[in-house]
């Protein structure tokens, strides 16, 4: 594709720019690439006061299916961001027929991209914290997208001011040859979602995720929001490197690149310990709030042999060992099991009369799954997405039938996700998200 054809299409990338706008070099900060193009978000205006995120479609200009190797993402945000996410349908795939029900620009309140759109096929981008962000990939490594695919704009803005503030965002690809690209990389996050400090409180959480195939990483990035201290890194499986790295500023000291790309073999992977200091008169849990915190250790990866791509290497971490590491569910003997105490108050929560046993999936429920159960229960910010997700049996949709309660509720975000994950991997045929009716 020549520069000019790629600026000929850049305009239907910016449907609400006027002409004078379209014709500008710089927005946001950023320049329009020499060899690429720019997308742009419609965006919204934020009010004083208003805690936002939102999920916008947004479309790659060019024919349909016509393949761009993209070697450096730039993504920008307007004053007053709190992060930005982008994340692209893969061709073909149910979430990609899911965006294609929408209208290019239309928006949607979310706390991720991946729960407003849980459909098998979307996958991360790139993200940024701070207004600007630039990502440039190792020599014949690169990421490959298509003519007309279905991308969407995560942003999320908080306006601690007394006037109305435009949310906006945009990111470049810069371009290079196919014929350069061995290696498609795709971008790995490990999330602690176990994350817990009381009102007035200091905390540590450790947490380790390994690799499932051998892969090489061009660096890593931590996320948390403004109550976050330090944040370590080691090594964790077969090889014996100790300590990699410590960041002490969540906002300007989140990134480490390897000189060189890191070769982790399967099995290998990291060690995470994330500290905050909770100056606030309510706990920080992981939620989606700007006023909750997160644990998030993301990376940039490609697979270390002869293969073009990798499977995802994402990892949730929902419970932690007697020694405080956390890991994710299915690793080791699995989430704990509850008491019997635990189960019993369980079963009389769930209706159990006496002489009629409980229903196959609520038994296996509370067999498996009690205590973190019931600590959502006695949670107040947890009860009611619980109840909202019971009631509704809202399957794959949950995120859009109980948005309303997940939005009231954004400091549960992480409990809830933890009895969902214990639930879904004990008992795979009841999940907790069920079968809609």
């Amino acid at each position: 594709m020549s520069r000019v054809s790629v600026a000929c299409v850049l305009a239907t990338c910016c449907a609400a720019c006027t002409s004078d706008e379209k014709l500008r070099t710089d927005y946001l900060g950023l320049e329009q690439p020499s060899y690429g193009f720019q997308v742009r978000s419609l965006g919204a205006d934020i009010a004083p006061g208003e805690d936002v995120e939102y999920c916008e479609i947004a479309e790659l200009p060019g024919d349909p299916g016509q393949p761009y190797y993209v070697r450096t993402i730039e993504l920008a945000n307007a004053p007053s961001s709190h992060h930005m996410f982008v994340a692209a349908a893969v061709p073909g795939s149910r979430a990609d027929e899911r965006l294609r029900t929408m209208n290019v620009g239309d928006r949607i309140p979310c706390f991720s991209t991946s729960t407003a759109f849980p459909e098998p096929g979307l996958e991360t981008v790139h993200g940024i914290q701070l207004p600007y962000g630039r990502l440039d990939m190792p020599e014949g490594v690169g990421r490959e997208f298509f003519g007309g695919q279905r991308v969407v704009f995560d942003y999320h803005y908080l306006n601690t001011g007394t006037r109305t503030i435009p949310a906006r965002s945009a990111f470049n690809f810069h371009l290079t040859d196919g014929a350069r690209i061995q290696h498609v990389a795709r971008l790995f996050g490990f999330y602690n979602w176990t994350i817990e400090t009381p009102a007035g409180a200091t905390s540590q959480f450790t947490a380790e995720c390994r690799f499932r195939n051998d892969v090489k990483l061009a660096g890593l990035t931590r996320h948390t929001h403004r109550w976050g201290t330090n944040f370590d890194v080691w090594y964790a499986g077969t090889r014996d490197d100790g300590h990699l790295w410590t960041s002490n500023d969540w906002e300007h000291e989140t990134e480490l690149l390897f000189p060189e790309p890191l070769l982790m073999k399967a099995g290998e992977g990291f060690r995470f310990r994330c500290g905050f200091n909770n100056t606030e008169d309510h706990p920080l849990n992981f939620g989606t709030s700007a006023r909750d915190e997160m644990c998030i250790l993301f990376g940039l990866a490609w697979d270390a042999g002869s293969s073009r791509t990798i499977p995802g290497q994402g990892c949730d971490v929902t419970w932690i060992d007697e020694d405080g590491v956390g890991h994710p569910t299915a690793v080791g003997d699995g989430f704990p099991p509850p008491s019997a105490g635990e189960e019993a108050l369980c079963r009389s929560g769930s209706g159990e009369e006496p002489g009629k046993p409980l229903d196959e999936c609520s038994a296996c429920r509370c067999s498996a799954c009690a205590n973190i159960i019931i600590k959502c229960v006695a949670d107040k910010a947890c009860l009611p997405i619980l109840q909202c997700v019971q009631r509704t049996r809202c399957g794959d949709e949950c995120a859009n039938m109980c948005q309303a309660e997940i939005d009231a509720n954004a400091s549960a975000v992480g409990l809830i996700t933890r009895v969902a994950s214990c639930i879904d991997h004990e008992c795979p045929s009841c999940s907790i998200q069920g079968e809609a009716d």
